[in-house]
């Protein structure tokens, strides 16, 4: 039981360093930080899987005040059911206000 609950700290652990990293769309983004992290749990014998999906998300579009709501490609890692979000760190918005933990999904694949 002690080497789960370690293991568990090593991966929540991991993923804080993951979300601390900057995203870049091509080359760091949520999908490759899930891989990233999955891979790293996996290691530690703690079950993972990169879910990706696509979902809705809300923008405010500068100038205009208003939010929209428009499709937009997401992942995440699953860990013993729950959603760990790496994007950024949570509780920062992204590009026009965007949550990524706020992203609602309407078609999940996982990993």
């Amino acid at each position: 039981m002690a080497v789960a609950v370690d293991s568990r700290l090593q991966a929540q652990q991991a993923a804080e360093r993951l979300r601390r990293e900057p995203y870049r769309l091509l080359l760091n983004n949520c999908l490759i930080k899930s891989a990233r992290l999955a891979g790293q749990c996996r290691s530690l014998g703690v079950e993972a899987r990169v879910v990706l999906c696509l979902g809705l998300a809300s923008a405010r579009l500068p100038g205009l005040g208003r939010r929209f709501v428009f499709p937009t490609p997401h992942a995440w890692v699953d860990v013993d059911g729950d959603r760990i979000e790496l994007c950024r760190p949570l509780g920062w918005l992204g590009l026009l206000d965007i949550a990524p933990e706020k992203v609602k999904p309407f078609v999940k694949l996982r990993l």
